[in-house]
Order: structure tokens, then C-alpha cells, then sequence
């Protein structure tokens, strides 16, 4: 991540949609502040830990929570701790304030909420999908 702009603490990049780049008036959206912040975390989490050429710590790692013995509550668990330092590792959360878990058995599916406080005191949240 290039140095912080001090009136943009929470960075820029280019703006994403499903994971393509997105095209408007012939050059490259980009997203900024509180969205580049939202865009960013949540491709943390989507990313596996250690796919990142780049960065070998970055990612979630989900794995080792899907392979221990117990019931959905401790998977929960063991998640909720993962996402956690993987969001915290971002210098610019502040706290993550909140990680909730909605399920859906008939798709095997984990919709996670994450509330998160910003290096700038902002409050944000943010969704990803995670199968079970």
C-alpha cells in the first residue's frame, strides 16, 4: 500500500465490481476514502491466505477453522478470531468492532457483517460470503 495522503487517510485505488475493473468515460473508476477502505478489507477476507504473490501474510485463513473438530458455534468462533487479525492487520483499522454470522443451511453458505472503526474514528461494515 503506497504511503498515506493526509487528506485522503484512507487511500484510493482502483474501483472494483465483482472483481473486474470498472470503465467509465473511457478510463478507470476509482474509489476513494471510506469505500477504498470497504473495497479493500473485503477483498482481504475474499483473498486465501497466502495466495498473494506479493504479500505471503495477506488473506484470510479460513481452513484450519473448517477442519477442527466441533460444531458450527466453535467453526463460528475460530472464524470471528481469523477475520479479526486479518482485518486488523490493516493500518487503517482502528478496532473491529463487531463480527456477525448469518447462516444459510440449505446453501452451505456464511454471510459475515463486520463492523469496523477506521483509522479516521469512522464506523463502517462490510459483507462477505463464506461457504461452510
Amino acid at each position: 500500500m503506497p504511503s498515506p495522503d493526509p487528506l485522503e487517510p484512507l487511500g484510493h485505488s482502483l474501483l472494483l465490481d465483482d472483481g473486474d475493473l470498472v470503465v467509465r468515460g473511457g478510463g478507470l473508476a476509482e474509489v476513494r476514502g471510506l469505500a477504498n477502505l470497504v473495497q479493500a478489507l473485503t477483498l482481504r477476507l475474499l483473498t486465501p491466505y497466502g495466495s498473494d504473490r506479493c504479500d505471503h501474510r495477506y488473506g484470510l485463513s479460513a481452513g484450519a477453522a473448517f477442519t477442527h473438530p466441533g460444531g458450527t458455534r466453535v467453526l463460528k468462533d475460530l472464524l470471528r478470531l481469523e477475520i479479526v487479525r486479518t482485518l486488523a492487520a490493516d493500518p487503517r483499522v482502528r478496532e473491529v468492532a463487531e463480527v456477525t454470522f448469518t447462516e444459510d443451511p440449505a446453501v452451505r453458505v456464511l454471510t459475515v457483517r463486520v463492523l469496523v472503526e477506521a483509522l479516521d474514528g469512522r464506523t463502517t461494515a462490510l459483507t462477505a460470503e463464506v461457504e461452510v
